[in-house]
């Protein structure tokens, strides 16, 4: 059971690190395509783990229900991240800056709420969005300040880089 947990959390720590790189996709909407592809395959691999029949368009409309729920100014940031990409290099810059943290912090937290959900038992057939979307607004925020902690703790170079021999 526990090495079970273990490989959910390996499943969703990929799937976030993955969704965050994608967001450095340049093309706007190609990124938010592609992190919601992440997100769906982490949650079919997940559902896979738990032996819990996957339903693309049932988990596309749980995910679609729970973001729109917790998230409409990070989903309006999240698209108008990715449509400001369209600018020439500002706006690809700015458009960098929102979506990768966003999009790995999102996954994350869909990550763990349906992990939780396949834990005790559940299924897709019976995730309760209404009842879900506080855990996951909860997630999100989790998310979000370990990102950002993270990104504070980042490893920092103390030497000097070496200078090349010449």
């Amino acid at each position: 059971m526990e090495d079970r947990k273990k490989r959910a959390q390996d499943l969703i720590k990929y799937h976030s690190y993955a969704s965050g790189a994608l967001g450095l996709i340049p093309v706007p909407g190609a990124d938010v395509a592609a992190v919601s592809a992440a997100q769906l395959n982490m949650i079919h691999k997940l559902a896979k783990l738990y032996d819990v029949e996957f339903a693309q368009e049932r988990t596309r409309a749980i995910v679609v229900a729970l973001l729109g729920g917790v998230m409409p100014g990070a989903l309006s940031t999240s698209v108008l991240g990715s449509a400001v990409k369209a600018v020439p290099f500002v706006g690809t810059v700015l458009g960098m800056a929102v979506m990768p943290a966003l999009s790995l912090a999102a996954t994350q937290a869909l990550g763990r709420v349906f992990a939780q959900h396949f834990e005790t038992g559940g299924t897709l057939l019976n995730f309760d969005v209404d009842a879900m979307r506080t855990h996951f607004a909860k997630e999100l925020e989790r998310a979000k300040a370990e990102t950002s902690a993270s990104a504070v703790d980042a490893p920092q170079m103390e030497d000097a880089p070496v200078q090349k021999a010449g």
